[in-house]
């Protein structure tokens, strides 16, 4: 079933939904034998439900506890530098936003901020 929330970042089109993360994974798995992609399901925070994104641009994180950015949302943390960079230059390529990664002050991993000029 195709969303209607959400949409490639490439291509624009509405992305494939599936409502759990098993019924994900087999449509990864279909992907691969069938068409040789190597994708991964993620969960995706807009709709709730689960899509399949090429694991070259997986960089998971989660919400730091205890950093927020400018608007007061929590910050996303990365596990290590190295996929801080890999979603750093991921933004950029997609959005033209140039960041800067930076080592959590609480030890919470590595965050993103906008490149002060």
């Amino acid at each position: 079933m195709k969303s209607e929330t959400c949409f490639g970042k490439t291509s624009g089109k509405p992305l494939t939904q599936y409502y759990t993360e098993g019924e994900a994974q087999e449509g990864a798995d279909y992907s691969k034998e069938y068409y040789g992609n190597n994708l991964i399901p993620y969960h995706c925070g807009k709709c709730d439900l689960w899509h399949l994104s090429p694991k070259s641009r997986q960089t998971p994180s989660q919400k730091c506890d205890r950093c927020t950015g400018g608007y007061g949302v929590s910050k996303d943390s990365y596990r290590s530098k190295r996929e801080a960079h890999l979603r750093a230059n991921i933004i950029y390529e997609e959005r033209g936003v140039l960041l800067r990664v930076y080592k959590c002050k609480f030890g919470s991993g590595w965050h993103l901020t906008k490149e002060k000029l």
